[in-house]
């Protein structure tokens, strides 16, 4: 039987569809099928009435290091229960680690994206180009939601401030390819970011539009993988802003998400939308383990909780398990701006409050940046995007990068 809960996000989702599509350029989510044909589609369900916008395939080779999977494969919910329980017990227990030494992964595929430039330029702020990674649970749609646009979405804003913005769907999430969920982790997703980047630098999917400059923005898992990336090849751009961010190991306590994401088999909780991913790729089973993780009372709307779930896509169990391993590296080389900005409340990476935990290690970690700004975002939990308040946050964000120069 299909939950009160399950009907009306499907409602709630149906019914934005169609308002995404009067408002500004429905392209490609209609009624039938509702969110299960947006998510996986190329074309987007909204376009910001302020943009001008495209949806594009990237090809891409990899070619990078990740960790080797070294459990047993599950098959079966059983089977993945049986894992968690000893994943995410005390160390005591004394399990061997899922993960073993780093090996060579290759392939090629393709990554489902869309670029947008403001329709009125503004003093020549167009050329600068934000490169967009979303985190665990969404899709590029994090940046772009059709739902509440004035209220919740980032690329609207960031069009009226002048800037142009390219976002995708990380490998194995939307439209863009699926990837064996015991091997898509966060060095992978460091890797395509890396390249997607070079080439937004190149001008070759980005319109008419050739970058002069590049900030990079996460948001969550994406924040891990733009940082691990940053700290490598620092010369990939010229800014870099990671939302939902924390470095200081006490505040991410990775056992106890383990347990808060109630992880299930993908594409047995919903083999019409993710019945294409491997039993690797998971997701939590009901809106109220998104609030858990995700949101805090009284900074968040239940309809908001509801269309953020009824468009929740697939995460790998590796990309999981390795996604706040990227904290401990340092960004030493980065001498340029670095924006963080983070939940008050935030549960995810700051285990329910920012106090104590957000200055330190990330000041030194980010020790040559010019400026590091820290920003706590008051009220917020994990989903700064669609908490009430998320257009200040917006704002720090672009008022940000325009004292910096971009």
């Amino acid at each position: 039987m299909v939950s009160p809960t399950s009907q009306l996000g499907t409602l709630v989702v149906c019914v934005l569809a169609i308002a995404g599509i009067t408002e500004g350029v429905g392209n490609g989510t209609g009624t039938d099928g509702c969110v299960g044909k947006g998510q996986n589609a190329l074309a987007s369900a909204y376009f910001p009435p302020n943009g001008l916008c495209s949806d594009f395939f990237v090809p891409i080779s990899i070619d990078y290091e990740g960790p080797e999977w070294n459990a047993s494969r599950w098959t079966t919910a059983y089977q993945l229960q049986d894992f968690l329980s000893s994943a995410s017990a005390s160390d005591r227990a004394n399990y061997p680690p899922a993960l073993g030494d780093m090996k060579r992964f290759r392939g090629s595929y393709e990554i489902a994206a869309t670029f947008c430039t403001p329709r009125a330029p503004k003093d020549g702020k167009e050329k600068t180009v934000i490169v967009a990674t979303h985190g665990i649970g969404p899709g590029r749609e994090h940046w772009n939601s059709p739902y509440r646009p004035d209220d919740f979405n980032f690329v609207k804003h960031s069009l009226s401030k002048g800037y142009s913005v390219f976002f995708y769907d990380r490998l194995g999430c939307g439209a863009s390819s699926r990837l064996d969920g015991f091997e898509a982790s966060v060095f992978t997703a460091k890797t395509v970011l890396q390249q997607l980047t070079s080439l937004v630098r190149s001008g070759k999917y980005t319109s008419n539009i050739k970058a002069e400059k590049v900030a990079v923005i996460g948001f969550s898992f994406g924040s891990y993988t733009t940082h691990a990336a940053v700290a490598e090849t620092p010369d990939m751009a010229d800014a870099v802003i990671l939302t939902g961010i924390g470095f200081n190991s006490t505040g991410i306590n990775g056992k106890g998400l383990l347990r808060s994401f109630v992880p299930r088999i993908a594409a047995l909780e919903n083999p019409a939308l993710y019945g294409d991913r491997n039993t690797g790729y998971l997701t939590w089973p009901s809106v109220y383990d998104l609030v858990m993780n995700y949101f805090k009372a009284p900074n968040f709307d239940e309809d908001v909780a509801l269309y953020t779930e009824s468009a929740k896509q697939p995460y790998s169990i590796v990309e999981f398990l390795t996604f706040a391993l990227p904290a401990a590296v340092s960004a030493e080389k980065w001498d340029k701006p670095a924006l963080h900005i983070t939940g008050e409340l935030d549960y995810i990476v700051a285990d329910g409050t920012t106090k104590g935990v957000m200055d330190h290690p990330a000041r030194e970690i980010y020790k040559n940046a010019k400026p590091l700004q820290i920003s706590i975002h008051p009220g917020a939990s994990h989903h700064l995007n669609f908490a009430k308040n998320a257009t200040g946050a917006f704002e720090v964000i672009t008022s940000f990068l325009g004292q910096n120069g971009l």
